[in-house]
């Protein structure tokens, strides 16, 4: 069988029935298996896991901004800017 050949070397028939069977929970009892600790349940459930803490996120948590101060800020850096364009006008 070369590399690129994707065929297994033995396939089972198509008209084979496989031998399968449900082992009893007694028997895995027996065994030693352990049971599901949650039953009927199946598939990732994201919100059963627990997010990582971050060490940086817990001690810098970011205060929201403050919005009034923010556009007052704006207002006199713009009044700042007008200030400093007329004085080289006085000037001259």
């Amino acid at each position: 069988m070369s590399k690129r050949d994707a065929k297994p070397e033995s396939t089972p028939e198509a008209g084979a029935d496989p031998k399968l069977s449900l082992e009893d929970t007694v028997t895995q009892k027996a065994r030693g298996v352990p049971l599901k600790t949650r039953s009927g349940v199946g598939g990732y459930n994201p919100y059963d896991t627990v997010p990582a803490a971050k060490a940086k996120d817990a001690e810098q948590q970011r205060k929201p901004t403050d919005l009034r101060k923010l556009s007052q800020w704006i207002r006199v850096k713009r009044e700042v800017a007008e200030l400093n364009a007329e004085e080289p006008k006085k000037k001259e």
